[in-house]
């Protein structure tokens, strides 16, 4: 038997960036890093709890310039250090977009591959149902996260490499 197709439910984000695999990975899995390029453009992050590894559970709080506030939560599936990580997000019921009817669990799967001195990521989202794509795509989902990847790559050019 052979998994069903994911393309109806699924879309995907690549970036190359100026860093190393080592420094990329670290900017995905450090709670003080992650906390300063994730989220959307003017966002901050008042929490962000990170228990890397297979089992483990994290939790990101996103706090918009409107006042908005984003819990954000799940599960990692499997973590291979400078390679991939691949974790649960789990929807906040609360959230006022989803009128009551929050989608299904999505799966995010990040890739990191060495190029040269450059870290090529590739990022896939696959959601619970086609109808969840649609819908989340149509809020804004895809955007978000290439602003994330934005504020990632600002950070890497910084050269930061710590929380200060």
């Amino acid at each position: 038997m052979t998994a069903p197709a994911t393309a109806d439910r699924s879309f995907a984000i690549e970036r190359i960036f100026n860093a190393p695999v080592e420094r990329v990975f670290r900017l995905w899995t450090d709670p003080l890093l992650v906390a300063q390029w994730w989220g959307i453009r003017d966002c901050t992050i008042p929490l962000c709890v990170l228990d890397v590894r297979v089992g483990g559970r994290w939790r990101i709080d996103m706090l918009t310039a409107s006042g908005a506030l984003y819990r954000n939560q799940g599960s990692y599936l499997e973590v291979v250090e400078n390679a991939r990580l691949s974790y649960h997000d789990e929807p906040d019921p609360e959230i006022r977009e989803w009128a009551g009817k929050p989608p299904g669990r999505s799966h995010h799967t990040v890739s990191f591959t060495p190029d040269g001195v450059r870290t090529h990521v590739h990022f896939e989202v696959t959601l619970a149902t086609a109808a969840d794509r649609e819908r989340l795509l149509a809020l804004g989902m895809r955007g978000g996260w290439m602003q994330s990847f934005d504020r990632l790559e600002l950070l890497i050019g910084k050269g930061a490499d710590d929380a200060g």
